[in-house]
This record gives structure tokens, C-alpha cells and sequence, in this order.
């Protein structure tokens, strides 16, 4: 993860202040039901989170974070959530500093609050806390791993902890654990057994021009590219089948990766678009994805494909003016955070993220590809003394075959220096065999092959095209791996 992504994995801030003495209060172990009625108690429960906007600062100086919660008793109540207006609460935090608020990352996420007053509005019931005076929060992950933990690769903490709180410190009483493990099974079941979001929640993209204002959109990641060292580009597709795109920032949703299921709060479309179909986020939007047990990720996910037409028809073009990234990677590394060229060739021994590690992820253009003459691509390799060599006059045998090919590459991140970066396709272990679709071949004696190459030669080159890659690095050197071209 780089240092701007991990600017959000925060989970520490000012330390909770305890109840005014004197004051009616329940044990904060014991939690309150949302279902509560509206009381001048201050409440103190366990809620799962279906919805939530990002931090925001208001008019009047302050920040607030306004969310969507459930929890076993509205369920029972309604007897049928299905996350629609008659069986969820609002929950609205305010504080002073943004850094005071949580930020959800992800749909059926625990939140626990304390000291929060209820009230009825609008015939719902709101809880309102203070941060800034004596509220507190807390969040447990629902799913092994929270978001920022499953990109990170990080091992999950004790499954008792919260993985972001209010305050520098946060308390936990005995009694609580039972509450979170029940409420965590739960939130499995109710995800698992329900769509939670119900339609009338987001509106099908196909119907996006039409609306009014913001809209909600429940969507699948087709592709992240990432646009410059803090923007990336969400390709998207819903169950409508229309293809949008939107520009999300790496500090506020470092999370995001290719295959998700996402949830966008608060979305407009962009009639100033003329080339692709775009939507415009504000800075209250929030992107989410859902908890594993989701029903409606997995059926999104399944029914959601990625037929690359738009990207087919940029490529016929002479210069695309969208990006198409040429290649995909093994979907073991799905999860893998994207690294710069500037992260790979100048912090690797100094960033403790990057530290130790051997396998990344990386994104880039190619500006030359060596050999120059693609029939020199393809060597003939002895495994005994691991050299490599000419075959061009040689009747080299086919399993000796390998390809050795040197990517001259630039990104965003290394856009403005002098600098170009070799990366390497080099197939004698084994490392990248995959990433032509042409077996290795005397290219001086097979013409279709050579052709072939030279065809993804001028398009590894081509203008916006780029390339997603997983490379393994050895001896200070970057080895493509369990990476394909799809075109």
C-alpha cells in the first residue's frame, strides 16, 4: 500500500470522556436496541452498518458522517428486511476534526456507539452523536479481515478488536464479547438471506441520465486504472448492462480492486461528457463494498461481465483517447494493492510496507520494447549452464524455447523525471510463459507467430494502452509473472 493509501487506515483518535456523573446510564456492555423509543437517555448498542456517507465538513464548521443501521430487533419488527425505509435507523455523528468520524469502507461492518440521544424525524428514528463532546464509536470488522486489512495482506487482529474507534483508547467489557459475536453472526445471516439494499435504494445506470439530483448505484468493478498517483478510474457495470466510469481518489477509497461489487452513495451523471458515459462524485459520496455473505454482491458479481467492447473499439482507433489496459492478472493476486515504478525502483528498501516482500502489482505504459527485432524475442536456453542465446541459423529444439524480452516502462508516478524502468519478460523458470498468447518459436522460420508479436509490439506501444501487471522481483530486477494480455 502506498504512503497516500495508508493516510485513511487510521484507527486511533481522541480518547472517549465518560458519562456526566449523575446522568441516567445503562452499563455499556448491556447495548440498547435501536428499536428504542425516543428517550433522553443516552444510548449505548451494537448496529451493522447497510449504508453510510464519507466525512464531511458542513456550513457550520463542522464535520459530520451521517450512516444507515440494523440491527436483530428492527428485523423481527418489520419481519422482512429487506434494508427498505421501514426497517433501518439513522445514525448522524458530528465532531469538530474529520479524523474524528469513521469511515466505512464496507456494507455490514459493526459499529458500536456510546452516549448517543434518540429522537424521531421525519417518522424515523435518529440517533445523534457528539463526538466533540461525549460520544464515542467503535468498528468491528463482520468479515475475517477488515477492508484496509484484506488489500493490505495484513493477519487479522483477535476478532474482538475493533479495527477503528474514536479516541485514543477504547474500552471492552467482558459482557461485550457475546454481543459482538452474536450480532456478527447475525449480520452474516441477514446479508446472506437478504439483498439488504432493495432497488429502491439505487437506480439501474441505464436509467442514470434520468435522474434528478444524486442517485444511488450498486455496481461491479470491471477495471481500476489508476489515472496519476492519487486518482484512479472506475470502470463499472450493473445488472442493466450499461458501462459508466468515475474517478475515486486513493486516499479516501484505497480499498477498491477489480471484481468488486460496490455500493456508491450519492452519484450524478456528467451531461459534459461527450466520449464515455461518466459519473461525477461529491465529497459526501461514499464507495462501499459488501461482506462476503452478501446475496446481492454474489449475484452482481456472477451476472455482471465484461465483454471489453468499449476498449476493442478504442484500440481500432489511430490514438485512443481512453485508457485500455492490455492485460489481466491471476485472480490469486486480485487482492494485491497497486504499487508505483516510483515505490518499486526508488522506496522498496526503505518503505517497511514494501520491505521484505518479492511479489507486487504494478501498472504501466511501455515506450519501447527490446529486442527492436521482434524474431530476436524468442532464445534458445541450456538449462545446464543457464545461458541463453541466438537462434536465428540454429535448429533449436522446441523445449529449449524461451522468450526474453525487455519492457522499457514509465507511469504516473515517474511521468516528470528522465527516467525510464526495465521490466522483464523472461520465461526461462517458468516466470511470464503466459503472458503472449503465441508459444515460444523460431520466429526466423515461423512467419504467422512473428507477425503476430509484432502486432502486440505496436500495441504494447500504442498511446494509452497499459498494462496491469504482477511482477516478482529477483536480484533487483522485475520479472513479469501470472500476467496475460486479453487482446
Amino acid at each position: 500500500m502506498s504512503s497516500k493509501q495508508r493516510s485513511t487506515s487510521r484507527s486511533t483518535k481522541r480518547k472517549t470522556t465518560p458519562s456526566k456523573e449523575g446522568q441516567p446510564q445503562r452499563k455499556r456492555g448491556e447495548g440498547q436496541r435501536v428499536t428504542s423509543l425516543t428517550s433522553s437517555d443516552p444510548q449505548h448498542f451494537y448496529a451493522v452498518v447497510i449504508d453510510a456517507t464519507f466525512p464531511y465538513k458542513t456550513n457550520q464548521d463542522r464535520y459530520i458522517c451521517s450512516l444507515k443501521i440494523v440491527d436483530p430487533s428492527l428485523y423481527v419488527k418489520s419481519q422482512k428486511g429487506t434494508g427498505d425505509s421501514s426497517d433501518f435507523a439513522t445514525l448522524v455523528l458530528y465532531a469538530k476534526r474529520f479524523e474524528d468520524l469513521p469511515i466505512i469502507h464496507r456494507l455490514g461492518d459493526i459499529i458500536r456507539v456510546h452516549r448517543a440521544t434518540l429522537r424521531l424525524y421525519n417518522h424515523q428514528r435518529q440517533f445523534n452523536a457528539n463526538i466533540f463532546y461525549n460520544s464515542s464509536w467503535a468498528l468491528f470488522s463482520t468479515d475475517r479481515r477488515s477492508a484496509l486489512q484484506e488489500i493490505g495482506g495484513q493477519d487479522p487482529v483477535n476478532d474482538l478488536t475493533p479495527f477503528s474507534y474514536s479516541g485514543k483508547h477504547y474500552t471492552f467489557e467482558k459482557n461485550e464479547g457475546a454481543l459482538v459475536q452474536n450480532i456478527r453472526k447475525w449480520a452474516q445471516q441477514y446479508f446472506t438471506q437478504y439483498n439488504v439494499i432493495s432497488s429502491d435504494m439505487f437506480a439501474p445506470l441505464n436509467k442514470a441520465q434520468a435522474q434528478k439530483g444524486d442517485f444511488d448505484v450498486v455496481a461491479k468493478i470491471l477495471q481500476v486504472f489508476e489515472m496519476d498517483e492519487y486518482t484512479n478510474e472506475l470502470k463499472l457495470k450493473d445488472q442493466s448492462g450499461q458501462t459508466f466510469y468515475s474517478s475515486s481518489l486513493l486516499t479516501q477509497f484505497p480499498h477498491l480492486r477489480t471484481g468488486e461489487v460496490i455500493r456508491i452513495r450519492s452519484a450524478t451523471y456528467d451531461e459534459t461528457s461527450t466520449q464515455k458515459k461518466v459519473l461525477i462524485l461529491s465529497h459526501y459520496s461514499n464507495i462501499m463494498t459488501f461482506v462476503s455473505s452478501s446475496k446481492l454482491a454474489k449475484e452482481v458479481k456472477a451476472k455482471v461481465t465484461d465483454d471489453k467492447a468499449l476498449e476493442k473499439a478504442a484500440l481500432r482507433q489511430d490514438v485512443s483517447l481512453s485508457a485500455v489496459v492490455l492485460t489481466e492478472v491471476d485472480k490469486k493476486h486480485a487482492a494485491l494493492p497497486t504499487h508505483s515504478l516510483q515505490d518499486l525502483f526508488h522506496n522498496v528498501d526503505t518503505d517497511r510496507e514494501l520491505a521484505g516482500k518479492d511479489t507486487f502489482r504494478t501498472q504501466f505504459y511501455v515506450t519501447k520494447v527490446e529486442p527492436s527485432d521482434v524474431k530476436e524475442w524468442v532464445k534458445s536456453y541450456d538449462k545446464k549452464t543457464k545461458k541463453s542465446a541466438s537462434i536465428k541459423g540454429a535448429a533449436a529444439k522446441g523445449d529449449n524455447l524461451i522468450y526474453q524480452v525487455q519492457l522499457l516502462v514509465k507511469d504516473a508516478s515517474t511521468q516528470l523525471n528522465n527516467n525510464t524502468y526495465r521490466v522483464l519478460l523472461y520465461t526461462h523458470d517458468g516466470l511470464g510463459a503466459n503472458f503472449f498468447p503465441v508459444k515460444a518459436d523460431n520466429l526466423y522460420k515461423n512467419n504467422d507467430a512473428r507477425k503476430k508479436l509484432e502486432e502486440y509490439s505496436d500495441l504494447l506501444t500504442k498511446f494509452n494502452s497499459w498494462v496491469d501487471a504482477v511482477v516478482e522481483r529477483r536480484n533487483g530486477f522485475y520479472f513479469i509473472k501470472d500476467t496475460k494480455l486479453v487482446y
